[in-house]
């Protein structure tokens, strides 16, 4: 009897680029970026990146997947944007007996081991890739670097539910 593979996909969401992360049997796989910045209209960049995510989604058929929570802030369609962008997610979690979960960004960073304290989002994305080169040896841009870092983040979360 063949053991079918746990896959898990890592998304750090974003209204123009998101970072794509692929972990099979709690491992590092691949990375992606998924780009609608070529789309000016909030609504169209919307349809687009909602299309290559199902398509992502339909292609490696994850298990599991892991979202950064959205975070309240001051521009009403960003996260009007990316809370329907984790309703398509979770729908498709929904029709595809998928477990679905969101983790905020501090929580993530801490289990990722990147100290926080004190710095600026921007420092913060810095961290992240470097965080990624030391881990894994890869060089890759903050979303997909963030999105590394997610799963990362949800594999200590079962290592530590996990009883040994």
């Amino acid at each position: 009897m063949k053991i079918k593979e746990c896959i898990m996909l890592a998304i750090d969401s974003s209204t123009s680029k998101s970072g794509i992360a692929i972990f099979k049997n709690g491992a590092y796989q691949e990375s992606s970026l998924l780009d609608c910045t070529n789309f000016k209209n909030m609504e169209d960049r919307f349809k687009e990146m909602s299309l290559k995510l199902i398509h992502i989604l339909d292609k490696y058929k994850p298990y599991i997947i892991y979202i950064e929570e959205t975070v309240v802030n001051r521009n009403v369609a960003v996260q009007r944007f990316l809370t329907r962008l984790q309703g398509v997610i979770y729908g498709y979690c929904v029709l595809n007996d998928c477990e679905f979960n969101t983790i905020r960004p501090t929580s993530w960073r801490k289990l990722a081991g990147i100290n926080q304290k004190g710095k600026k989002r921007d420092d913060l994305k810095k961290l992240a890739i470097n965080a990624v080169y030391q881990r894994l040896g890869i060089i890759v841009g903050d979303d997909e670097a963030e999105a590394i870092l997610i799963g990362i983040a949800a594999l200590e979360l079962y290592k530590q539910r996990t009883p040994v």
